[in-house]
């Protein structure tokens, strides 16, 4: 992790403090109420060991009434700074939670190619809490004994202010030592946050590919991985923990020579001053009643430090390059044409490119297909189409714009996908089929219909309303990819692209979705991505693409009677 600025990581995090300050300022009166008080301690002793031996003093019935009521009133004021407190930093971490959240959803598409899922949780679930609940737990601190400690030393300075400067004099050494254990804290603070992050990956990885984990019978070299992780996870904390641990004995040995130092010299000027029991006895016990406080502001150093580890992680999860969205345009009739032309794209570190000077044509209400090798380009085709990447060269024009001036939004409500790794939310059937769409009864219907899924889907439990797990776990691979298949009839964009979307049903769960498709010919422009050329023999049109270029075009008959490479992966796959 790169260093921490303190000064700018604080700047940053009180962004999301500030539009809340109401609440801290009524904490902050609530605190110093609090804090007028301690005083009035050592004010009482000083006026029972003045005044309260006499015969005729005041009644001893008032010291517990004014004990009592004291200590009543700091309880109340220190329980309405505290829920004060903590109304702020939860309105705090919501918006930051929030923010995080927008800066993820706004990501560049080349993030998500570095950034594991479990980080992402990480950062934007956890941390914003534990930053908050660290910070929060400090600045109580500050207000609950920082202010008190101010009103004291005031009151010591108003009762000897000879002493109470002398006894000001370790200061500077508290201060260095303070200064030079933060320094070892910032740093194994920052290696414990990278570790524990290693962590939360390897458990993501464990979670989400166990059916790998136990056909490879990998659970022992899991078991391994993640205990080695957690073991630098162990040091790391504990090196940490080791470093703060430091800074309370050390301020403590220091504060005690002070202390002892200032109580043998009142001894002395009290003896040679002659002053009452009374004095000595208040100057003593404000005295140790700031060193107890100055105690508990010493333990602030690690939960800070921290803090602020933490929080550099989540501002760089909001520094992140946000998806650049140029364009002017909006398309609000799209017919469904799109044409490539000389379009060159290669993947940043690639030593190839994905596209090569491509240029072929989708005809509006058509079919096309689009087959080759692994690596010919399809998938690349689809990012541009989506805007999840951008050409390096030539055009990409939808009913004859170019797609750059085109708005991102209303270039990719044009299109509705069906892609060949599957992506299903733990939610309902009908939820994940109207996914950010209004829900409609009979269109519903139609959707999981043409996706050969609505006798499935009556027979569950709760019909459309049945939770479908995580990812879809609960159903089979060619259910979750028929239901992914109804999101997109469902939507009922101009444009449907179809990437591998019948590559795990069965013949005739296949021939049923292909038959419900073959009702939109003409009325929809569908692209369809298959290996299995069996699929896309009826297609209006086959582009076949080999090393981000388009080898040949033609519709199957055609192509199979130039005996090309077309017909060469016909064969290939017939085994002839």
């Amino acid at each position: 992790m790169q260093s921490i600025d303190f000064k700018q990581t604080a700047n940053r995090l009180a962004g999301f403090v500030r539009p809340h300050r109401g609440g801290l300022l009524l904490t902050l009166l609530a605190y110093l109420l609090t804090a007028a008080t301690e005083p009035m301690i050592p004010k009482l002793i000083q006026t029972v060991f003045g005044r309260g031996f006499a015969q005729h003093a005041f009644s001893i019935w008032w010291v517990p009434v004014a004990l009592i009521g004291l200590f009543a009133l700091r309880g109340l004021f220190g329980f309405l700074g505290q829920y004060l407190f903590n109304w702020t930093l939860s309105r705090t971490v919501m918006d930051f939670r929030a923010a995080l959240l927008d800066a993820l959803l706004k990501a560049d598409a080349r993030v998500f190619t570095s950034l594991q899922p479990g980080t992402a949780v990480t950062k934007v679930i956890n941390d914003p809490q534990q930053i908050m609940t660290l910070l929060g737990g400090s600045v109580v601190s500050v207000l609950r004994d920082g202010l008190p400690a101010l009103a004291m030393l005031a009151y010591l300075f108003y009762l000897n202010w000879q002493l109470t400067l002398l006894s000001l004099v370790t200061t500077p050494l508290m201060a260095f030592v303070v200064r030079n254990i933060n320094r070892r804290m910032r740093v194994m603070g920052g290696r414990t946050y990278d570790a524990q992050l290693h962590l939360v990956n390897k458990v993501d990885d464990v979670t989400r590919a166990w059916r790998v984990v136990r056909s490879f019978n990998a659970a022992e070299y899991e078991r391994a991985s993640f205990a080695a992780l957690a073991s630098e996870v162990q040091h790391s904390t504990l090196k940490t923990s080791a470093a703060g641990a430091l800074t309370q004995p050390l301020s403590q040995l220091i504060a005690s020579i002070g202390l002892s130092v200032i109580i043998c010299l009142a001894l002395l000027q009290a003896r040679e001053a002659h002053t009452g029991v009374e004095d000595f006895a208040a100057f003593v016990t404000a005295l140790l009643l700031l060193t107890s406080r100055l105690r508990h502001l010493s333990d602030l150093a690690q939960p800070i430090t921290s803090a602020m580890v933490i929080a550099r992680g989540c501002l760089e999860l909001l520094d992140m390059p946000a998806e650049q969205d140029l364009g002017q345009q909006s398309l609000d009739q799209c017919r469904g044409e799109i044409e490539f032309e000389a379009v060159k794209l290669r993947y940043p570190g690639a030593e190839t490119d994905a596209l090569n000077g491509l240029g072929l044509r989708f005809e509006a209400g058509q079919t096309t297909a689009l087959v080759g090798a692994s690596g010919a380009g399809k998938s690349s085709i689809v990012h541009l189409l989506l805007g999840l990447a951008s050409p390096d060269q030539g055009h990409i024009r939808l009913d004859g714009v170019d797609i750059q001036q085109l708005k991102k939004a209303s270039l990719r409500s044009q299109f509705a996908v069906v892609s060949q790794d599957i992506v299903l939310f733990d939610s309902s059937v009908a939820d994940n089929i109207a996914y950010a769409q209004a829900l409609d009864v009979q269109r519903l219907e139609q959707a999981l219909r043409g996706a050969h899924l609505w006798d499935f889907v009556q027979g569950l439990p709760q019909g459309v309303n049945t939770l479908i797990g995580a990812n879809g776990s609960k159903f089979s691979g060619g259910q979750r990819q028929r239901l992914a298949i109804a999101r997109a009839l469902y939507r009922d964009a101009p444009i449907w692209i179809f990437d591998e979307a019948t590559s795990a049903l069965d013949t005739e769960s296949e021939r049923a979705v292909q038959q419900a498709l073959a009702q939109w010919q003409g009325r929809r422009t569908l692209i369809v991505i298959a290996h299995r050329l069996s699929t896309v023999r009826d297609a209006d049109r086959i582009h076949v693409l080999g090393a981000g270029r388009l080898l040949e075009s033609g519709a199957h008959a055609e192509l199979l009677a130039r005996d090309g490479a077309y017909a060469a992966m016909v064969k290939a796959q017939n085994g002839n």
